[in-house]
């Protein structure tokens, strides 16, 4: 089997996807009418869009809202489908969704402690939002495997807020893997659940960011972000499991490797940084510019499908000789290997992982620590991509109660 050796790391190049195709799309139940919260309310399809004149306003305030049933909803508690604005790197107002689901019942002294779940990859196209879940949904199989864990801490008293993070279900493109974007998302949400009518006074202002893959990417950058942005709402931890990073020198590495089954998530890489502002014209061949428009309507799965980004190796996407310059420095900023932040981390990785590889975490762990950060690291034998959610649970919950001081 061929390896890659990549920034130090030992890479193996038989790489899997973290999404399976489902054979139908379908979106939740969006037959109520949202609350109006400055504008107003919204069905269906519309509950997502909103007016330029509501969209400006402080970020993390909220556009509208309306209950939310079916399968992004936990059990135990009450919850909310939310509109609410924020930021783009590039200062433009933006809408985001999301979902809140607080815990019935009395909240505890201080209020009940709120995680701000991210999301691993779906895709870039609006029907990927997890927010839009429901049997038959492209994504459906794998968020169902990470509502079944999250579940387990809004059982335990967490409010659980989770944002579909910009330009994903909403407007606007969506900048995956741009830790700015994910980790102002990610914030933004926490803001805006403190305004559920159900919510108000019943929320902690401290809050974990907790995620898997992309969302580890993004926790690790919400922390970064979080205390110059939302300074009212202290993040005190993060839980990264199997957290995209060293994807930069990888992606370098792919252009002339003949690999395949990774190629449904070039597409997202590379509509994530042109949300930079870096083009990717003359970049890729003439097949895959002709495919980057599956992007808008696909989900990862199908984007590995034979009919899609699957008919390609990786060889067969990107230009040779092309200057990347741009394209690679844009990525690089975006490690977050290269942060810094004043926040215990807890990173968890299985060893059977083919997706995101236990040689990239094992680096992310070093250049952390090497930058100053308290890092606890977990690894899990014979665990993959997915099975690490449910399989960290246990010591990620503990780890966490010893952050919040519960132990």
């Amino acid at each position: 089997m061929k390896r890659l050796l990549v920034g130090g790391a030992v890479l193996t190049a038989a790489l899997t996807s973290v999404i399976t195709t489902a054979s139908a799309e379908a979106r939740p139940d969006h037959a109520m009418a949202s609350a109006p919260v400055g504008g107003a309310a919204a069905v269906g399809e519309a509950f997502y869009q909103a007016p330029e004149e509501l969209v400006a306003g402080r970020h993390g305030s909220v556009i509208r809202h309306r209950p939310l049933h079916g399968d992004a909803a936990y059990d135990g508690a009450r919850n909310w489908l939310v509109l609410y604005r924020s930021v783009t790197p590039q200062g433009e107002p933006v809408a985001v969704s999301g979902t809140v689901a607080v815990p019935r019942g009395r909240a505890p002294e201080g209020g009940w402690p709120v995680i701000s779940w991210l999301h691993g990859t779906t895709g870039t196209a609006d029907v990927c939002a997890p927010s839009r879940d429901a049997a038959g949904h492209p994504t459906h199989d794998y968020l169902q495997i990470v509502h079944e864990t999250v579940q387990r801490w809004v059982d335990r008293g967490y409010a659980v807020v989770a944002t579909d993070y910009q330009g994903l279900g909403t407007d606007g493109p969506h900048s995956y893997l741009v830790g700015e974007a994910e980790g102002r998302a990610a914030a933004d949400m926490v803001r805006a659940a403190h305004q559920m009518p159900g919510a108000r006074s019943k929320l902690s202002a401290e809050w974990i960011a907790a995620g898997h893959s992309q969302g580890g990417h993004a926790a690790v950058f919400a922390a970064d972000v979080a205390p110059r942005w939302t300074p009212e709402l202290p993040l005190t931890g993060v839980i990264a499991l199997a957290p995209g990073s060293q994807l930069s020198g990888f992606v370098q590495q792919i252009r002339h490797v003949p690999l395949r089954g990774i190629t449904g998530f070039l597409p997202l890489i590379i509509r994530g940084v042109e949300t930079t502002g870096v083009s990717s014209d003359g970049l890729l061949t003439s097949e895959a510019a002709e495919l980057m428009k599956h992007a808008e309507d696909r989900c990862v799965g199908q984007l590995n499908a034979p009919d899609s980004w699957g008919a390609l190796s990786t060889d067969q996407v990107f230009q040779p000789g092309a200057d990347f310059s741009a394209f690679d420095r844009a990525m690089a900023d975006n490690e977050p290997g290269r942060l810094a932040p004043a926040v215990p981390v807890f990173l968890a990785q299985g060893d059977g992982d083919t997706t995101v590889l236990p040689a990239w975490t094992q680096a992310l762990t070093s250049q952390l620590r090497a930058n100053g950060v308290a890092v606890t690291s977990e690894t899990y034998a014979g665990v993959d991509h997915r099975g690490v959610v449910n399989a960290s649970y246990d010591d990620a919950t503990a780890w966490l109660d010893g952050v919040r001081g519960q132990e």
